[in-house]
């Protein structure tokens, strides 16, 4: 005659509802006791979902009792802490090992309340095999409770709460302090502007450009870097061409045309923007002269955002002209700075390559006479 095979029925109430609300020591073993344990948790919380989840492992243990034969069926109520988390996962395992170590069984029907239970299935599969797993949840509150729980999921997981709350916290302090000033109009379109910004850094998977910038600004000045004052002024005139800008757009009177509102916009803050590049850019630049480090590739980046903001002037100058009506429109003058400004920028462009090849090559040169200088000198001793 073969040995029955042996199951255990286990309901897990990870937040430990039985022992915080009915006042009872876990883990529980056996039907009455776990009835006993159903019926006083409902009599301290009705509302408790864990009530229910009990109730069901005592119904699944009925079952299996009558209907299978050569199996031995047992129940076990085990619970975490409070402190959902580390601590309440452990306790579980501890005391799972407690049940496993009287009950002997070969397999276990996990029962929980819901979703979050389940997050302590590994622990159970670390220990014996799991044959089926019965999530209860009360009907009517179901797509509620789905959803809140992966609402707050959500707000715990570290990369959704670092990467949109701090936006959306700035935003709303912002609004808020804008409308005690009553300057709600003007902020708005600064905070979409700003907000326009960090979507399309987000979009185009460059959002760490932001958290790299401040993280900089943090080291200069930490570091007592000439940089930082710099990232204080690049600061500074990006706001105020930002300002400049919104005024440049509500200004031109464009008649619900979009796209030459930004075009005024971009005219008015362009050189504003260029500046703010350029600032933390020159501030790294004298960082490293006075460090004695040889600046190489920072010299075609500074004439080419200074080629770029012409470019950009230049094509907005062109657009404006174009489109207004004579005699404040002038399609010529308008080509005329758009040819040249296209000029300019390649220009610029060619003289930040040459210094930064001339520098390079400055470099490379003088390593190369300090390692012919150092060839020389061995072979000298050698001789």
């Amino acid at each position: 005659m073969g040995s029955k095979t042996k199951t255990l029925v286990i309901c897990i109430d990870r937040d430990n509802d039985i022992g915080e609300k009915a006042g009872l020591e876990t883990p529980i073993m056996g039907r009455e006791a776990s009835l006993s344990a159903a019926t006083k948790l409902a009599l301290a919380d009705p509302e408790d979902s864990d009530i229910n989840a009990i109730f069901e492992a005592i119904r699944i243990y009925e079952r299996l009792k009558s209907s299978e034969e050569g199996t031995e069926v047992e129940i076990a109520l085990v619970t975490g802490d409070k402190n959902v988390g580390v601590e309440s996962d452990r306790k579980i395992g501890k005391e799972l090992d407690e049940v496993l170590s009287k009950s002997g069984v070969e397999s276990v029907i996990l029962v929980s309340d819901g979703a979050e239970d389940e997050w302590i299935i590994p622990i159970v599969e670390s220990r014996v095999k799991i044959d089926s797993v019965r999530r209860v949840v009360v009907k009517q509150s179901e797509p509620l409770e789905s959803t809140f729980y992966m609402i707050k999921r959500l707000f715990e997981d570290p990369k959704f709460s670092r990467t949109f709350l701090p936006p959306i916290g700035l935003i709303l302090l912002v609004f808020a302090i804008s409308s005690l000033f009553e300057l709600s109009g003007k902020v708005i379109g600064l905070i979409l502007c700003f907000l326009g910004i960090y979507i399309l850094l987000k979009g185009l998977g460059r959002e760490n450009v932001m958290v790299d910038f401040f993280e900089t600004v943090k080291q200069s000045l930490y570091g007592g870097k000439i940089s930082f004052v710099t990232y204080i002024c690049a600061i500074v005139l990006l706001l105020a061409g930002t300002s400049q800008g919104i005024m440049g757009f509500t200004d031109s009177k464009v008649d619900g045309n979009l796209l030459l509102g930004i075009v005024y916009f971009i005219r008015e803050a362009i050189w504003w923007y260029v500046g703010a590049a350029l600032a933390p850019l020159i501030g790294k630049m004298m960082s490293m002269l006075i460090e004695g480090e040889k600046i190489v590739r920072h010299w075609a980046i500074l004439f080419s955002v200074i080629a770029s903001g012409l470019v950009l002037w230049g094509g907005s100058e062109c657009i404006i002209l174009l489109r207004l009506p004579p005699p404040d429109g002038n399609p010529a003058l308008g080509y005329q700075y758009l040819f040249f400004s296209i000029l300019g920028a390649i220009i610029l462009s060619f003289i930040g390559v040459r210094i930064s090849w001339y520098v390079r090559s400055t470099i490379i040169k003088g390593r190369k006479e300090v390692e012919t200088e150092a060839a020389i000198e061995r072979e000298t001793e050698e001789s």
